[in-house]
């Protein structure tokens, strides 16, 4: 929440932690420096989380300032009903807070006051916030966010952390609340801890919730406000203890000798009786009660319809997702509990419909490729384009893209909640499949799950923890590229952990779709993968939606950069096997020029260098001679290739590592309609790149579909199939 500003004129703000009264006679109650010193003792109040006191005093206050002299200091009165409105919104007094800070506002505006003008936006962005309004309020916050000095960010960061939360955006709270100056062993307000630590339960991390929550209540007396969230929080925590599934050592709290539960997926579903489908309703609720704003009144979350739905699935048998839920089948909560209890039902056919929203529940949350454009995103595409053709570092001016993104995607076209998916899609799924195998790899109770489909039907099986999963698939992702092939421990450990599945697919093709934690390794390098035929998709609708053959394709595209060396010898090759195709080279690869013929070819092939920055994928850019591609430049492809690839680095990042829609280059290319990408989402090696090239596309023109030329040729090298 935002931090209390101290209104009065410039001699008494100067003053403004002037709280003691000096040893005398008491000044009139209605003398100009008695009626601030009230005022300034109920924003000390306020900072200390005694709202209800702040309530009182300033109420009084602005009573008495009605007619005195000292209410004609610009910054006065609208600075009272600032602070008045906040305490009012942190008492659950909604109608009043609403009133006071209106007329704050139009004061601040009326005596040009633009900091004040900002300080009350924020204000009433907590109000829209503890409303319910949580996406009004991150509107209202991150276009606060490069307006308000520097001084008042940290305190935004902590707001715009709990209106994602609210949302359901956790990850991306718990980024937005690392950015501030403060760490975790340093001093930070009772908010910032607090909101640290319910990002903490929501982690699963208990032992340090309560650490956080702790030097709260020794440093807030019993009659605070944070004093009392902070025992309502630690109540919690131990009740998230108590329900949460081991997986390291053992907590401090003693969760682990108490729980009572199985150690794996596994055990669960040997065992029903230990851990019943009610658990995971259960631990959705925590959630979504961890996820509400901090505030005095213990009221549920706004958003009731998730609550409705938890107590639907708990009336029901393994439920599939559908109308009934409402927009409550696009909150990642509801979605991981009815998938969680359908596998312990013993249901794999409907925890997969669930899983399929597993990552699409974000989308109108998440800025994709189709989020809207600004002025300013314009200029600062621009900006970072120029950085790029300069050789200079455009880390920072990615941030600020990124952020700008965000800012026009709520500010522009307020988001909205899914109403649930189009009728369920393992049937039809299932019955297109024909000799492939659909794994969906998905975090359920902890332990990363295999969910495969094939013709004779749906079965799960539990891989091991899911936290350990993803660590083996980042190590081996990492040092993929140095082996070249050779045998590693990485791999190994690989290799054992998705062995469960093998016996399930047997010698089929398969398409894969996985957790965004589980990041964008190099399928095809996999061990147990290599040379077998393998599409990665967002979910199994995706793919149904597009299993029609695509035509054989007839106008080629090749454009070559610079760099690497063998980019043009890659390209020169590949058109003597598209005799009749289009060649774009040097000055002929200015990025307008190469986006104007993506639309008339079916097939496009990129050689060069590939850059993808880590918090701004649509921001990968592939290098030519004529300045850099960006994948966001594709927005504006008016017709696109069914089949593009780009034999570069990196280009494949991007794809898997948010919730939402595909980013980076694969997600802009999908999202405009091309079916089909082949890219890499590690560094690739240069000469044999090039010969792997030329027998993939040897392959093509034989009549081989994409995704087995790719295994037979590409998929040692670190290229993956992207899509249909």
């Amino acid at each position: 929440m935002p931090p209390i500003p101290r209104p009065g004129p410039p001699a008494s703000r100067s003053r403004g932690r002037l709280v003691h009264r000096s040893a005398g006679p008491s000044p009139d109650p209605g003398s100009g420096h008695a009626l601030m010193r009230r005022v300034v003792r109920g924003v000390r109040l306020a900072q200390y989380g005694r709202f209800e006191e702040t309530v009182s005093l300033l109420t009084e206050a602005r009573v008495r300032l009605r007619g005195h002299p000292v209410a004609a200091s610009a910054p006065v009165v609208p600075g009272v009903l600032a602070n008045l409105g906040l305490a009012q919104t942190l008492c659950g007094r909604y109608g009043p807070a609403d009133d006071h800070l209106r007329e704050a506002r139009a004061l601040a505006q009326e005596r040009r006051l633009p900091l004040m003008d900002l300080v009350v936006r924020q204000n009433q962005g907590c109000l829209a916030l503890h409303r319910g309004d949580a996406v009004a309020a991150i509107g209202t916050f991150l276009d606060l966010r490069d307006r308000l000095p520097g001084d008042r960010r940290d305190a935004l960061r902590v707001d715009l952390a709990e209106a994602l939360l609210a949302e359901g955006l956790v990850e991306e709270a718990a980024t937005v609340l690392h950015e501030g100056s403060w760490s975790g062993d340093g001093e930070a307000a009772p908010a910032t801890l607090l909101v640290e630590a319910k990002l903490r339960l929501l982690d699963g991390s208990p032992t340090r919730a309560v650490e956080l929550i702790r030097r709260v209540r020794r440093s807030n007396g019993a009659g605070s406000l944070w004093h009392r969230l902070a025992v309502r929080l630690e109540t919690m925590a131990h009740r998230v203890a108590r329900t949460a599934r081991p997986t390291g050592p053992a907590d401090a709290l003693g969760a682990h000798a108490t729980l009572g539960t199985p150690a794996t997926l596994d055990d669960a579903l040997r065992t029903p009786a230990t851990l019943g489908p009610a658990e995971p309703l259960g631990r959705a609720g925590e959630a979504l009660a961890l996820r509400a704003p901090l505030a005095a009144p213990e009221a549920p979350v706004p958003d009731r319809t998730a609550h409705r739905a938890l107590r639907a699935l708990a009336r029901s048998t393994a439920a599939a997702p559908g109308a009934w839920a409402g927009p409550a089948v696009a909150d990642p909560h509801v979605v991981r509990a009815g998938l969680e209890r359908a596998l312990l039902e013993g249901d794999a056919a409907t925890a997969l419909e669930w899983a399929d929203l597993g990552r699409t529940w974000a989308a109108p949350l998440v800025p994709g490729p189709h989020a809207p454009r600004s002025r300013a995103l314009t200029t600062l595409t621009e900006h970072y384009r120029a950085a790029l053709a300069r050789g200079g570092d455009p880390r920072s001016g990615a941030r600020r893209w990124e952020s700008e993104r965000w800012r026009a995607l709520y500010t522009s076209t307020p988001a909205a909640r899914a109403h649930g998916p189009a009728g369920p899609v393992v049937p039809a799924m299932v019955e297109r499949l024909a000799d492939r195998a659909f794994v969906h790899l998905v975090r359920a109770l902890d332990d990363l799950v295999a969910i495969v489909a094939t013709s004779e039907g749906v079965r799960a099986r539990p891989l091991g923890p899911f936290r350990r999963a993803a660590r083996t698939l980042a190590d081996f992702t990492h040092e993929a590229p140095r082996s070249q092939g050779a045998p590693t421990p990485d791999g190994d450990a690989v290799h054992a952990l998705v062995a469960p599945v093998l016996p399930l697919v047997g010698d089929r093709g398969l398409v894969v779709a996985a957790d965004p934690a589980l990041g964008d390794p190099p399928w095809g390098m996999l061990p147990a993968l290599c040379g077998r035929t393998l599409s990665l998709v967002p979910t199994a609708r995706f793919w149904t939606e597009r299993t029609t053959p695509p035509p054989a394709p007839r106008r080629v595209l090749l454009v070559a950069g610079t760099e690497p060396d063998g980019a043009r010898a890659e390209v020169a090759a590949l058109a003597d096997l598209h005799p009749a195709a289009r060649v774009l080279t040097g000055a002929r690869t200015r990025p307008e020029d190469v986006l104007a013929e993506f639309g008339r070819a079916d097939l496009v092939h990129l050689a060069a260098h590939g850059r993808v920055p880590d918090d701004a994928p649509l921001l990968a850019s592939v290098e030519l001679p004529r300045g850099p591609l960006l994948a966001c430049d594709l927005r504006d492809v008016t017709a696109a290739p069914a089949v593009v690839t780009l034999s570069t680095c990196w280009t494949g990042r991007g794809f898997a590592t948010a919730p939402g829609l595909p980013s980076g280059f694969v997600g802009a290319l999908l999202a405009r309609g091309t079916r089909t990408v082949v890219a890499s989402p590690v560094p690739v090696e240069d000469a044999s790149t090039g010969r792997a090239m030329r027998a993939f596309h040897r392959a093509l023109v034989a009549g081989t579909p994409v995704p087995e030329a790719v295994a037979l040729h590409l998929g040692r090298s670190g290229f993956c199939c992207y899509g249909a």
